[in-house]
């Protein structure tokens, strides 16, 4: 199993959706609103002079379909540009 973390700007939240859609991915955990500054996007403070916001789902899922998830995310950041997306995996050991 792997643990694949994935934060992006909640302009493109509706993509992130159907690729998850696309794997048959359904559960799944989101922060709404989170913050950061990416090397591509830049700032996404949520303040007046940085108003972009983040959201970040964490999903759990087989090795094969996180192998895929991460596939997917590679494709979205060639199109979404500085909207900024970025994903990470984990191995996961255990899960109760």
């Amino acid at each position: 199993m792997t643990f694949v973390f994935i934060a992006h700007n909640i302009a493109i939240h509706e993509e992130i959706m159907e690729i998850l859609d696309k794997l048959d991915l359904k559960s799944y955990t989101r922060w709404e609103e989170v913050t950061g500054v990416g090397q591509q996007s830049g700032p996404h403070l949520n303040t007046h002079v940085w108003p972009a916001k983040n959201s970040a789902l964490a999903v759990v899922a087989g090795n094969d379909e996180a192998r895929l998830l991460m596939e997917e995310i590679r494709q979205l950041r060639k199109t979404a540009g500085k909207e900024g997306v970025k994903a990470f995996c984990w191995r996961v050991e255990d899960i109760t």
